[in-house]
């Protein structure tokens, strides 16, 4: 090649570069996303000022906090529901019933919340999540007063609220966050579910036994989910100088309007996996949610303030675990030879491969002690198996959770939303039927609880593992 062609090719380089520079606009949302397919340094297509980093960074701490306001409003009713059935004298199938009808709200809104959240932004979206789940605790207990049926609205509103909040965040960060630091923005934003979980069932049981009974934590809880509502939209949510600039055709592209792949989305084995996956994992961690207090309160025969305060040691567990995962996997990929394909498989075998074992190891102790019999030796066993199991959990968050974005970040809102729709089917599934099952099988939580979820996890673990592969797909070809 001569000097000449060489100058000549350099320059046409240049100045394509800088025709897509050019191209480059602010945009505010917190929608979906398209793949970065425009070869334009990120510092280009974010503001990373010192200034505007420390905005973007205190969005990702409100949104972590918001997401542990949304598992305070799940927490509040399995530990509340204790002294609420006895109150009611509810049946064991009631209480199966009030804790699945979040869920019924819950599955409905996931693919709404996603569509939205993709035409609308995420930010907006999320504020009025939490302020309507927010007011279905807050009135809750005034609903139950009234009887079952306005109790269940209250938490079908919950459920609602709730609903949105995974992909609203999901694009929120999708949009806010330069891809360097998007893993450490996920992580940091739905580890608030955990730390939630924790707080949770730390502070309910004193709140309800010293500071006005189980009425309590509703009030309180729906309080703060209106006061976050306050800090975010006037610190965050129409702030748009943390937002990616688009380019002008992505911007064009969007005016077009949003049409979603949905047959191409069928037939992807991954995203079949993705749904596999998501409806088991909120199978186990749900139903584990609603049901361990009463659990360990009928089975251990402890008091409601040692239920609660031994159900936190398996969150415990989820959230030291957290902290080893992303290093362990990035690792693994960066420095070690493995595929980001291995990493995900290998992930959600540990995942659900692990829990299968301690299940399974927790309903062989109890269904050979009954609960007369149960000593100080027998809750350390259960607790142990029961904190390994939760522990094992946490390789969810690079198994399960990164899946979406390996396949398409510009449709990773959506896919949430349908996958999350599966998983909420399963959560109502779950706390409802593992009621309906302790009635079948004269209260034994081993083949209520236990059993049943190992062994779905272990298929689910093998069909993951067969239909698996984090190579993008253009869901737009």
């Amino acid at each position: 090649m001569t000097t000449t062609q060489t100058t000549t090719t350099t320059t046409k380089a240049s100045n394509n570069n800088n025709n897509k520079r050019q191209n480059v606009i602010a945009k505010a949302g917190g929608g979906s996303i398209a793949e970065d397919t425009s070869g334009i340094p990120e510092s280009e297509r974010f503001d990373m000022s010192e200034g505007t980093n420390k905005k973007r960074w205190g969005m990702v701490f409100a949104l972590f906090v918001a997401f542990v306001l949304c598992n305070l409003d799940k927490v509040n009713m399995s530990v509340a529901i204790v002294p609420m059935a006895k109150s009611f004298g509810w049946t064991a199938t009631q209480k199966g019933l009030v804790a699945s009808a979040f869920f019924w709200g819950y599955a409905f809104t996931q693919i709404p919340g996603g569509w939205l959240s993709s035409k609308y932004g995420g930010k907006a979206v999320l504020f009025y999540g939490v302020i309507l789940w927010s007011l279905g605790t807050l009135i809750a207990p005034w609903c139950a007063t009234l009887g079952m049926a306005p109790l269940l609205a209250s938490r079908f509103l919950v459920g609602l609220g709730e609903g949105v909040a995974p992909s609203a965040a999901t694009g929120i960060l999708a949009k806010t966050i330069p891809p360097s630091q998007r893993s450490k923005a996920v992580t940091a934003t739905f580890g608030g579910l955990d730390v939630g979980s924790l707080l949770g069932l730390l502070i309910a049981p004193p709140i309800i036994l010293f500071l006005g009974g189980w009425q309590a934590v509703f009030y309180l809880f729906g309080f703060l989910g209106f006061a976050w509502g306050a800090w975010w939209w006037l610190g965050f949510a129409n702030d748009k100088s943390v937002d990616m600039k688009e380019t002008a055709a992505e911007t064009a592209k969007a005016a077009g309007g949003l049409n979603i792949p949905w047959g191409k989305f069928a037939k992807s084995k991954e995203f079949w996996a993705l749904m596999v996956a998501h409806f088991t994992w909120n199978y186990f961690s749900y139903g584990l949610l609603a049901w361990l207090p009463s659990f360990l309160s009928s089975a251990l025969n402890v008091s409601l303030a040692k239920s609660s305060f031994l159900s936190i040691l398996p969150y415990l567990s989820t959230v030291a675990v957290t902290t080893l995962v992303a290093p362990i996997t990035d690792s693994l990929e960066n420095k070690n030879g493995f595929s980001r394909t291995d990493v995900r498989k290998l992930s959600q075998t540990l995942c659900f491969g692990g829990g299968a074992v301690a299940l399974s190891t927790v309903g062989f102790i109890v269904s050979k002690t009954p609960a007369a019999a149960v000593t100080n030796t027998t809750i350390v066993m259960v607790m142990s198996a029961l904190a390994f199991c939760f522990g094992m959990g946490a390789w969810v968050r690079t198994g399960l959770f990164c899946g979406h974005q390996d396949l398409s970040p510009k449709y990773a809102s959506i896919m949430l939303g349908v996958t999350n729709t599966a998983a909420a089917i399963g959560s109502l599934l779950s706390t409802f039927f593992i009621g309906y099952f302790m009635e079948l099988t004269n209260g034994s939580w081993a083949w209520s609880l236990f059993y049943p979820i190992a062994i779905l996890q272990v298929a689910s673990a093998l069909i993951f593992s067969a239909l698996w592969k984090s190579t993008p797909i253009d869901f737009d070809a």
